[in-house]
């Protein structure tokens, strides 16, 4: 039998799909998007706090600054890859965000006592939708600073198309650019895997059905999705 192939498709990755590589899975990755900044002067000291919802928001705004961080800006951090980055570049990310969806980014963010006399600043990248942005602004004075552009890999790969007639291969999808991207080049079959609950709404909409989405919005999570999904699998055809 043909061994598991799974096809990561974002710009990059730092998990290791060990569990996965342990039931002989093999892991392949073939970019289908890039980033690149955008240049834009930023004077972080005028803002009490900034807001982070992506590690290449942090890593494209550190691009763009050309004075020292005032030490007493409040930085808060949609989930523990972006916190990472910030402590990579010597900054204590004050407030970690755990859901990454607008609403429940903005109800949190809201919650957490900011007097409405403070200067806020949201990083974001080109293809971000508006609603975090409004709906803060509805309770802050905010700045809204787009630092870098999301672009399609336009280079098609004859190895990946030989990978994808496979039956046993299994492609992942992180965000609506990488899927966009995705089938700008190559035929997709059912073997669709979704990070999450955006990623899969924009999958149905281009008019195909992800065979699963990741419980939790990481690599964990679909590392572990796809386990329950080949155990599952590996059951029913023993039975």
């Amino acid at each position: 039998m043909n061994k598991t192939n799974i096809i990561i498709t974002g710009e990059d990755f730092d998990y290791s799909f060990d569990k996965l590589k342990a039931m002989e899975v093999n892991i392949f990755h073939y970019p289908m998007i890039f980033t690149s900044g955008i240049d834009i002067n930023i004077d972080p000291n005028i803002y009490n706090y900034i807001i982070f919802t992506s590690k290449n928001g942090v890593k494209y705004f550190l691009k763009n600054i050309s004075t020292s961080i005032n030490r007493d800006i409040k930085f808060i951090c949609i989930g523990k890859k972006t916190a990472e980055v910030l402590r990579k570049n010597k900054f204590n990310p004050d407030i970690v965000v755990r859901r990454n969806y607008s609403k429940f980014m903005c109800d949190e963010i809201k919650n957490m006592g900011i007097s409405k006399n403070k200067k806020l600043l949201l990083i974001q990248g080109n293809l971000a939708k508006k609603e975090l942005y409004e709906c803060l602004s509805e309770s802050f004075n905010i700045d809204h600073k787009i630092v870098y552009t999301t672009n399609p890999v336009v280079e098609k790969v004859d190895d990946l198309t030989e990978k994808i007639i496979s039956e046993n291969t299994y492609v992942v999808f992180t965000s609506p650019s990488t899927f966009n991207s995705f089938i700008d080049k190559y035929n997709l079959k059912n073997n669709i895997i979704s990070i999450g609950d955006t990623t899969t709404d924009h999958i149905r909409d281009r008019g195909f059905e992800p065979l699963m989405t990741a419980k939790m919005q990481s690599y964990e999570g679909i590392s572990n999705s796809i386990i329950d999904y080949l155990n599952k699998k590996l059951d029913h055809e023993l039975s």
